[in-house]
């Protein structure tokens, strides 16, 4: 019996959990990049916040009963983001990652169209996945630093309420090209720490904490303040940040700032895409 896929279910977490780990584990460990799912705990916590979400389809590649591997698409908003996608080390290099990532593609444009806005960040060091992406017709539309912010108190910065979503909405759509207001209001649910920046009494910046967060801002000194600020108040890991390297100012502020360059990643889009160049740090799908 060959490699079927089948839907993601919550019995998938535990193994897919362990599954998530092992894959980024030793991508990192071969190229000796910081590691972003250094135990199986953090792998069972990604993958739980997207079995779960409502808003997220996931599929599930199976031989024999084993699970091989699996790929999610978040459909919360206008642009679909692809991720996390995780294949057991064991059986990679047999199309498993190909049939994963052809699935998202064919359903983001079964629920959205043809002209279906799919985006995901790929590991630059991960040359394989690189050439894969691009046979199926994504491209390389910017590339990002995963940076660690300087810790740094801001006393204009407070945490984000369900109040503020009509601030999201409108920060994500100026600075990010598209709302975010869905994604945001489900990771606020889920209690993810979320904060926003006030100047003159007014919203000017959001952000929502980890790789699945992402921040938007007027200026480049409010998103800078406003991740300093996260970065004083939660553990390391919970406070990186993607920063496209389009934004030569912000990229370079954000270095005199004491910022840290862990690694680099590829933006990739289906659709055509213009980097908007205002102040923003995506998320680590869209």
């Amino acid at each position: 019996m060959g490699i079927e896929l089948i839907a993601a279910r919550p019995e998938h977490h535990e193994e897919l959990g362990q599954i998530c780990h092992r894959a980024f584990n030793t991508l990192h460990e071969r190229h000796r990049v910081p590691a972003d799912v250094p135990t199986k705990e953090v792998g069972h916590l990604i993958i739980g916040g997207v079995l779960h979400r409502p808003d997220y389809v996931g599929v599930v590649a199976v031989e024999d009963g084993r699970i091989l591997g699996s790929n999610f698409l978040l459909l919360a908003d206008e642009v679909c983001g692809v991720g996390p996608i995780t294949v057991d080390p064991g059986v990679q290099a047999r199309g498993v990652g190909r049939m994963l990532m052809q699935w998202v593609i064919d359903e983001a444009r079964k629920r959205r169209g043809a002209d279906a806005s799919v985006r995901l960040f790929q590991e630059a060091v991960n040359t394989t996945s690189l050439s894969l992406y691009t046979r199926l017709g994504f491209h390389w539309r910017d590339s990002a630093a995963l940076m660690q912010p300087a810790p740094a108190s801001d006393a204009s910065v407070r945490a984000m309420t369900s109040d503020d979503l009509p601030e999201v909405e409108r920060l994500s759509m100026r600075h990010g090209g598209h709302s975010r207001v869905n994604d945001v209001r489900q990771l606020l649910k889920m209690e993810f720490p979320a904060f926003v920046r006030q100047r003159e009494g007014r919203v000017v910046a959001y952000q929502v904490a980890t790789l699945f967060g992402h921040t938007a801002g007027e200026r480049n000194e409010d998103l800078l303040a406003i991740a300093s600020h996260t970065a004083s108040v939660l553990p390391g890991p919970m406070a990186v940040v993607l920063l496209p390297l389009s934004q030569r100012a912000l990229f370079g502020a954000a270095l005199s700032a004491g910022y840290r360059v862990s690694k680099v990643l590829n933006y990739m889009s289906l659709e055509r895409f213009s980097p908007i160049p205002r102040p923003m740090m995506p998320s680590i799908q869209v």
